[in-house]
């Protein structure tokens, strides 16, 4: 007694199933192009998204590269920074020697040593020395030189340093 009523079941669900299958099945042309358009579709939609994965992981190993880059160069800057600043200290060790040497010159022979170097590297040298010295030398130079080196004193010098 129990079998028919499970049996019944059965069989209406085969029922169901041979309707839905019927209903799946392409009827017409027109059905056929349509379901036919849309698998299409389906299966470019699916092609793009892998591509699309598979651009994202080039873009993220890309990403990884340019981040490692900036960390060398970070610490390339550093290095270069700290080379800077050595070499700095070293120049100015040197110009406080030159400048002794300069001292123990005659204000004539140092005034006329002075007038054929760069402006920027008289102004340390005369910067560096005994400040009597100094303006001995500044008296036995021109009136043109000894203006321009001592305004080049006076002027507190900027730094350039280049931007990230």
């Amino acid at each position: 007694m129990r079998i028919l009523p499970l049996l019944i079941s059965v069989l209406l669900l085969n029922v169901s199933l041979a309707a839905a299958a019927q209903e799946s099945a392409p009827t017409s042309v027109e059905e056929r192009r349509i379901r036919s358009a849309i698998e299409e579709q389906y299966n470019q939609i699916q092609k793009q998204g892998d591509q699309l994965k598979v651009e994202q992981m080039q873009l993220k190993t890309l990403q990884l590269e340019v981040d490692k880059k900036l960390v060398q160069m970070q610490g390339l800057r550093q290095e270069l920074s700290q080379l800077l600043n050595r070499k700095q200290a070293e120049e100015g060790k040197r110009v406080t020697e030159l400048s002794k040497i300069y001292e123990k010159m005659s204000s004539i022979k140092a005034a006329d040593l002075i007038k054929s170097l760069k402006p920027q590297l008289a102004i340390e040298l005369l910067g560096a020395m005994n400040k009597k010295n100094a303006g001995k030398i500044l008296d036995n130079l021109d009136r043109k030189t000894a203006t321009k080196l001592s305004t080049g004193f006076t002027q507190i010098p900027v730094k350039q340093t280049q931007g990230y």
